[in-house]
């Protein structure tokens, strides 16, 4: 499950959730009962591809990526060697 999957299970932002994960925040007691009840009883998986491509590119934590990206050369590469071994959404052969 995702951060934000989370913050819409729980009614919460997403930034809360975020804090929780990077240990800046920590989770109330009400939360913890929230989070154990959505484990039991989580919410229907939704299609990775239905978010539209814009949507993406507001989100905070994609944007956070993209600085890192620009920002360190050696990250940067470590990426494209990665994304090297997926292949291009755009390319007829593999959509």
């Amino acid at each position: 499950m995702t951060q934000r999957d989370l913050a819409e299970a729980l009614d919460l932002d997403v930034a809360l959730v975020r804090g929780w994960e990077k240990g800046e925040r920590f989770a109330t007691k009400a939360h913890c009962a929230a989070m154990a009840a959505v484990q039991k009883n989580p919410p229907p998986r939704k299609s990775s591809r239905g978010r539209p491509p814009l949507a993406v590119l507001g989100d905070p934590g994609f944007q956070l990526v993209l600085r890192k990206l620009l920002v360190h050369g050696e990250l940067r590469r470590d990426v494209e060697r990665l994304a090297s071994e997926y292949a291009d959404p755009l390319d007829a052969d593999h959509a």
